[in-house]
C-alpha cells in the first residue's frame, strides 16, 4: 500500500479532466440525500451528476466532488466499518484552475508570514490560479503596487513561491497515475472514519453503497496538502498542493 496508509495522511486529503467534469452553475443544482462525515446531510446534485461532499459548499467549486459511475446495491457503510476498495489515483487539474478561495485555502495559508498580509488583497484583486500562474501579470511590480506589499523581501518571497508552484505544475502533468490497487492486484482495506486515509477518501467512501463505483475530485487540503507525498527514497510521487482524482469501487463493508 503506497499512500493510503501513511500516518501523515491524518493531516491532509483526482484525475479531474475539466472537459469530463463539466460542472453546471450552482443555480441548476438540485438537492439529494447522501452521507458525508458519516452523518445524513442534504447535499446537492448537479444537473450532470456531480455531487458536493462538503455540506456547507454546495456549488461547482466544492473542494470534494463525487460522480457515480455505477450504482451500488448494498448498504452505505457506517463509521467504524472495515471497508474494502479498489482504486486508481491520478493527478487532477493544474493549480491554474484554482478559484480565489482555492488559492487562499490551499496555497497562501501555507506561505509562512504571507497570509495575513496578502489574504485581503488577493480577495480584492481576484487573484485566482490563472492570474497566479501568469508571469506577465503576477510579478514583483504587481505584488508591490496592486497588492500593496511595500517590503521588498516579502515581494521576492511571494514571487519565489509562485515560481516553485509553476515549476511543479510543469513537472507533474494532469492525469499522471500515482497509485493503484488494481495495478498491484490487491484491494485495500481500512476502518472508515478513523483517519486512516486522506480526508477526501473518507468522505467519498462514507457516501457510497457497496458495489458502487465512483470518481472523486479532491482539492489538495483534502488530499496531501502542502507536503505532497514522497517515497522513502525521497522521490516525489504527489507534489505539494496537488488536486487529486480517484476512481473507486466499494467492494465490501463489515
Amino acid at each position: 500500500m503506497m499512500f493510503l496508509s501513511m500516518p501523515n495522511l491524518l493531516i491532509w486529503a483526482t484525475c479531474w479532466i475539466p472537459q469530463a467534469v463539466g460542472f453546471a452553475p450552482s443555480s441548476i443544482f438540485k438537492h439529494v440525500n447522501v452521507r458525508s462525515n458519516h452523518q445524513p446531510v442534504e447535499l446537492q446534485l448537479s444537473a450532470n451528476g456531480w455531487t458536493s461532499l462538503i455540506e456547507d459548499i454546495q456549488d461547482e467549486n466544492a473542494p470534494v466532488k463525487k460522480l457515480i459511475l455505477q450504482e451500488g446495491d448494498g448498504d452505505v457503510p457506517q463509521k467504524g466499518s472495515m471497508v474494502e476498495i479498489e482504486y486508481v489515483g491520478t493527478l487532477g487539474s493544474s493549480q491554474a484552475s484554482w478559484t480565489v478561495d482555492d488559492v487562499l485555502e490551499c496555497w497562501l495559508k501555507n506561505q509562512q508570514g504571507l497570509y495575513d498580509i496578502l489574504a485581503a488583497p488577493f480577495s480584492e484583486k481576484n487573484v485566482n490560479g490563472n492570474m497566479l500562474f501568469n508571469e506577465e501579470v503576477f510579478n514583483e511590480e504587481f505584488v508591490a503596487q496592486e497588492l500593496g506589499v511595500t517590503n521588498k523581501m516579502q515581494c521576492k518571497k511571494t514571487i519565489m513561491a509562485t515560481k516553485r508552484l509553476r515549476k511543479q505544475m510543469e513537472e507533474f502533468p494532469q492525469g499522471q497515475e500515482f497509485d493503484s490497487s488494481i495495478s498491484r492486484g490487491k484491494s485495500y482495506e481500512f476502518v472508515l472514519g478513523q483517519g486512516k486515509v486522506i480526508r477526501g477518501m473518507d468522505l467519498l467512501v462514507s457516501s457510497m453503497k457497496v458495489g458502487e463505483k465512483a470518481q472523486v475530485v479532491c482539492r489538495s487540503d483534502y488530499g496531501y496538502g502542502n507536503e505532497g507525498y514522497r517515497k522513502t527514497t525521497g522521490e516525489v510521487v504527489v507534489p505539494p498542493f496537488a488536486t487529486l482524482c480517484f476512481d473507486i469501487t466499494l467492494l465490501s463493508a463489515k
